[in-house]
């Protein structure tokens, strides 16, 4: 019973760490056009430490896939 939770859990978290991830890749673009390189620098480094919970999710879980639209 608890590990069905845990993979609810674990879908949940990795559906908004996917639209976190989308965000910061939109908030990405924005400062690369407006020359804003330390914002730039704060924002891809964020999104590194996201896709690396992203990827960690996927180790633990495998079959745990978030929509086609989330992926990262």
């Amino acid at each position: 019973m608890s590990d069905d939770s845990d993979i609810a859990q674990a879908r949940v978290f990795l559906d908004l760490l996917a639209a976190h991830a989308r965000t910061l890749a939109r908030a990405i673009n924005t400062a690369e056009r407006t020359f804003q390189t330390q914002r730039l620098r704060d924002l891809q480094a964020e999104l590194h430490t996201v896709r690396n919970c992203i990827a960690r999710i996927h180790y633990r879980y495998p079959h745990i896939t978030p929509p086609n639209r989330a992926r990262i």
